[in-house]
């Protein structure tokens, strides 16, 4: 599997799903980024874009 962001060659155990990634952070910040909102139900993201995504978000909130 490739990650939808890195474009890595990742094991299944490595990368979440579109519909996991929206479940399990339930956050609307993170929800709207473009890059998880411009997944497919069939894209993949590894654990470490989700990191970094997720660190994107944050820095952008306590700018505000």
């Amino acid at each position: 599997m490739n990650c939808f962001v890195c474009k890595k060659k990742k094991e299944d155990f490595e990368v979440w799903t579109n519909k996991l990634v929206i479940g399990i952070t339930y956050d609307s910040n993170f929800q709207n980024n473009d890059i998880v909102s411009g997944m497919s139900d069939t894209s993949v993201i590894c654990h470490e874009c989700i990191i970094v995504i997720q660190k994107k978000v944050q820095s952008e909130l306590n700018s505000k």
